[in-house]
């Protein structure tokens, strides 16, 4: 995935949009994600689930999809990339409370860092300093992973019309970062600066939703070519993204992935006094070098 694409995903990470295109994306973006078990994709309510994604897939094919086209059609490169930084440097309000609230207090230095400087050197975020100053690739975190952090259960899959895949914790997740969010805080306070908090905020989703659909219109083509079951690829992908966020990025331990222990010893199973030995009538295996009895 690229840089500016995975900026304008991890940015609009629990944000209002046409989101079953969030979990296409990761389905052809995310790389070298561990496959997780498939008993942890949990969808009790894959019916409606089923039927809310068509609705998404609608809405995108009427509105955001052709949006994304004239978008790309009237803009050149150089300004899509700007809003893609810009973008993302609106969301780090939220990814430092996070980096705090994690624990993870470097992350939070390095977030904050890149915030001042793209800020008041980058025209406000349009150019990414940080990444031209040599600083490790943006991150990004929200109040969902915190409760994975510390031990939440995801709680059942879940297809959000408009929001696209989440699960329950991930919902809960979604709400608590609009308290981490300025525009949140502004509109509740009543102080507007340019304009109404609340426009800003809609102006700000719909500028997210255009500007990753735009970025993957290609790719978005190619998984609906490719899928068999686009519901199921969007589902198991998006539950490989979200634990790959959660781990930021360190892989999977082994056990995890295959949900099961692969350096069990084998000849622990010899103990069992159930398991009998397999027999070898014909002497295959016999040892070449032992005599024959006669």
């Amino acid at each position: 995935m690229s840089r500016s694409l995975r900026a304008v995903a991890g940015g609009a990470a629990g944000r209002p949009w046409l989101g079953w295109l969030h979990g296409a994306v990761v389905a052809l973006g995310l790389l070298a994600a561990p496959a997780l078990a498939q008993e942890e994709q949990n969808d009790p309510l894959e019916p409606f689930n089923r039927g809310v994604f068509q609705f998404n897939r609608v809405v995108d094919g009427l509105l955001l999809e052709p949006a994304a086209r004239i978008y790309r059609m009237v803009t050149p490169q150089f300004f899509r990339t700007g809003v893609t930084n810009f973008l993302a440097n609106l969301s780090t309000p939220v990814v430092l409370a996070n980096d705090l609230l994690q624990g993870e207090f470097q992350r939070a230095e390095l977030t904050l860092g890149r915030f001042m400087m793209n800020t008041i050197l980058g025209l406000g975020g349009v150019i990414d300093v940080g990444d031209k100053l040599g600083m490790p690739e943006r991150h990004y975190e929200d109040f969902g992973q915190t409760l994975a952090v510390h031990g939440v259960a995801s709680g059942p899959y879940l297809m959000l019309p408009l929001l696209g895949p989440s699960n329950g914790r991930d919902a809960v997740g979604r709400v608590v970062d609009l308290g981490f969010d300025p525009l949140t805080v502004m509109g509740v306070a009543g102080v507007g600066i340019v304009s109404e908090p609340t426009e800003l905020g809609l102006a700000r989703t719909g500028a997210q939703a255009v500007s990753l659909r735009e970025a993957n219109i290609e790719q978005v083509e190619e998984l609906e070519r490719s899928s068999i079951d686009l519901y199921a690829a969007v589902r198991t992908f998006y539950y490989q993204y979200r634990e790959n966020q959660i781990r930021n990025g360190v892989p999977a331990d082994i056990d995890d992935i295959y949900d099961e222990n692969l350096y069990e010893d084998p000849e622990a199973s010899l103990d069992d006094p159930d398991e009998a030995p397999l027999e070898d009538p014909q002497g295959v295996y016999e040892d070449p070098e032992t005599p024959d009895a006669d």
